[in-house]
């Protein structure tokens, strides 16, 4: 099954090996490398088993990457990418994950995004618990996390490089989605799920 998602601004759809180039062009960017792989190379045959991985984990667990692009019209060039991959050592678990092209970044797309994919996480596939790893010099993640109602992890161990912790839980993000008197204020998007072959 191939789960398509959509939000107001974005259309997210499962990564696949037709995404190879635009990916390995946004993750190779001195910025996106930095924050995603610590500014390590990334290799076309990373991009390659990074694309299989999620490929494997949609099967075996109904979740995976998506790439981001606008929702108006989905040939549209890739402008990202967001999902959940699962993690050993500290913080094990399921983890979001997201990346954008600089020339976006303080639009709220991480956020958009990230909300589509935590609604999918509780809402469609079940899970208890997301976690996000999150550099302690990247101020702009927290704020992501927050507004997303992520909380620090408090008892959690440190991740490489002094990382932290936030979480989510699927009753607090439920609740959170209830609606009040008909209207959803606190996320007004919500993805459209549809499944494509």
């Amino acid at each position: 099954m191939r789960e398509l998602l959509r939000t107001e601004r974005l259309a997210l759809r499962p990564v696949s090996m037709r995404d190879h180039r635009p990916l390995l062009a946004h993750w190779t960017r001195p910025p996106v490398r930095r924050h995603v792989f610590g500014d390590a190379a990334v290799s076309a045959v990373q991009v390659t088993e990074i694309i299989a991985a999620s490929r494997r984990d949609f099967a075996a667990h109904g979740y995976g990457l998506w790439t981001l692009r606008p929702a108006r019209r989905a040939d549209e060039p890739l402008i990202g990418v967001a999902g959940l991959t699962g993690r050993d050592g500290p913080g094990a678990g399921v983890e979001i994950v997201y990346s954008l092209e600089p020339e976006r970044w303080g639009e709220g797309l991480a956020a958009e995004a990230s909300r589509a994919v935590l609604d999918y996480a509780f809402g469609v596939v079940g899970l208890r618990r997301v976690a996000a790893e999150i550099d302690p010099d990247s101020a702009v993640s927290v704020r992501v996390a927050e507004r997303l109602g992520m909380r620090p992890v408090p008892d959690g161990a440190a991740g490489p490089d002094g990382a932290s912790f936030y979480a989510a839980d699927r009753a607090g993000w439920t609740a959170a989605r209830i609606p009040a008197d008909g209207v959803d204020a606190v996320r007004p998007v919500t993805p459209a799920v549809t499944s494509a072959g």
